[in-house]
């Protein structure tokens, strides 16, 4: 009987430890400076795609798993960003896509898109950055040309993006 005891006061603590370590590893919602960094960095990866990618897209998966208040979706603007991008981008385009809508859904307080017109328009915001990373890979090496990307481009000088966002998403 004693050495029952003495188990089950064993797994008592193990459990009680184990919930103790759980608690103190679960993080909060999102500090004003995270999203800060977000929305800087969503800025300097249209500028300088290769840099911004390699400095900051570890630190912006994990940050995105584990913040408990943002959620990112990817959806079929995502998915032909990722089937278009030729190049260089092709290797940037979830992270330029993941922190061009995310920036979006902080600017405007989206925590997760749940109607068909929030998931529009972070789709939206995704491919504009896309887009805008594009153009400044496209102006380094034309390598990097995608026709798919260029009639997005086209779309978008005719202001038929958001149309075009649409036609995706049937």
């Amino acid at each position: 009987m004693t050495l029952i005891r003495k188990l089950s006061t064993v797994l008592a603590l193990c459990a009680a430890l184990s919930t103790s370590a759980l608690a103190d590893n679960a993080r909060g919602p999102s500090t004003p400076e995270e999203r800060a960094r977000v929305s800087s960095v969503a800025q300097e990866v249209r500028k300088d795609p290769k840099g911004a990618t390699a400095a900051n897209a570890a630190w912006f998966d994990q940050w995105i798993a584990d913040v408990p208040d943002y959620a990112l979706m990817g959806g079929p603007v995502a998915k032909w960003c990722d089937r278009s991008a030729r190049g260089e981008l092709k290797g940037n385009i979830r992270f330029v896509y993941g922190v061009s809508a995310i920036d979006f859904q902080i600017k405007h307080q989206i925590l997760e898109a749940r109607t068909p017109a929030e998931a529009a328009a972070v789709g939206l915001a995704g491919l504009e950055g896309v887009l805008a990373t594009y153009e400044t890979l496209l102006a380094k090496d034309a390598a990097n040309r995608s026709p798919k990307f260029d009639a997005a481009l086209e779309r978008r000088s005719k202001g038929e993006l958001a149309a075009f966002i649409g036609e995706l998403e049937q």
